[in-house]
């Protein structure tokens, strides 16, 4: 008898670490992997999975089309892979956005003589978008790289339990921290910086589920990542600004600085190792992150996060939960 597939749900896999983290599960697990390309746009989704069927002739790829910001879309994908999938082994919460409006040269010329690591490891220097809110009421950032994952997770929860090993991985980053985070403006509204803002969100979140899965019952557990410092278009930056960069973050690998994955394929790396090691490995209290050390060989290290509050994280998940079942009730309703 065939041994069933493992299916990998990833969002925004046609690009950046969402693509690297298929590269790296279909070279370990080959033809026991179904990889779900949840994306946004049907023509990169597709050109995607050309280029990967190129690397892995025999890999077997779908694509569901997802806009993870939008709660409408997200019922509709869930639907889509209730309908075609008994179980899912893993999902990937990676998609996600910055929304930026330019650089503060100001600000950029003082970090690079005082701060130049924070430079290059934070969005310090990048002006964002404050206030902005999507066609659902809710803030634009936080709707999707948590709200839009948190729906996915709920109504995957029995698909994941399925599997027996269900494992939900939060793509978190480095300048995640809690004092930029506000329970008061939960969806980063009012937040100066609410990229950070949401992805200490996806830390809350991906922590605090672990508690919720045991209490229901189910076999499904929960970790965050980050990958480091990669080169990607995240943010709408201009192409020079992030050639620029990318060769000062090739500097200050070499200088010795590991944050410095530069590539997708290496701030991969922590993601896939938190779906693939054994349980017993892993600690989900920790934030495992991509490294890289002077040579570009990448390698993971779990990070404490010691700042992190469990009754916020309740209380963030309470909220994320009304408002989820607010939106099924009238999903249900439409139908």
């Amino acid at each position: 008898m065939e041994k069933q597939k493992k299916i990998a749900i990833i969002t925004g896999a046609n690009s950046g670490v969402g693509y690297a983290v298929a590269q790296r599960l279909l070279e370990l697990e080959r033809e026991g992997i179904t990889i779900v390309m949840a994306c946004r746009n049907h023509n990169r989704a597709h050109a995607a999975r050309e280029q990967l069927l190129v690397q892995f002739p025999f890999a077997s790829i779908d694509i569901v089309l997802v806009d993870v910001g939008s709660i409408k879309s997200v019922f509709s994908f869930s639907q889509a892979i209730l309908d075609q999938y008994t179980q899912v082994d893993y999902l990937f919460c990676n998609a996600g956005i910055l929304s930026a409006l330019g650089i503060d040269w100001y600000k950029t010329i003082k970090l690079l003589f005082t701060h130049p690591i924070n430079l290059l490891e934070r969005s310090d220097a990048t002006i964002q978008n404050v206030g902005e809110i999507n066609e659902d009421g809710m803030g634009k950032v936080f709707a999707a790289n948590v709200f839009g994952h948190y729906v996915m997770m709920r109504e995957f929860e029995g698909l994941l339990s399925a599997s027996g090993d269900g494992r939900v991985i939060w793509t978190s980053s480095i300048t995640a921290e809690n004092d930029i985070f506000d329970i008061d403006d939960w969806q980063g509204i009012k937040s100066p910086v609410p990229y950070e803002s949401s992805k200490w969100a996806c830390d809350l979140v991906g922590i605090a589920m672990n508690d919720q899965f045991i209490q229901r019952g189910r076999q499904i557990t929960s970790y965050t990542t980050s990958p480091g410092v990669v080169a990607t278009s995240i943010g709408d930056l201009p192409r020079w600004i992030t050639a620029a960069r990318t060769l000062i973050h090739y500097t200050f690998r070499i200088l010795g600085v590991q944050s410095q994955n530069i590539t997708a394929y290496n701030g991969a790396l922590a993601d896939v190792f938190v779906a693939l090691q054994p349980l017993g490995v892993l600690n989900y209290m920790f934030r495992y992150l991509s490294l890289s050390d002077r040579m570009g060989n990448a390698f993971v290290e779990p990070q404490t996060l010691d700042s992190y509050e469990p009754l916020v994280a309740e209380k963030l998940i309470q909220k994320c939960e009304i408002v989820y079942l607010a939106h099924k009730r009238n999903a249900s309703k439409n139908a």
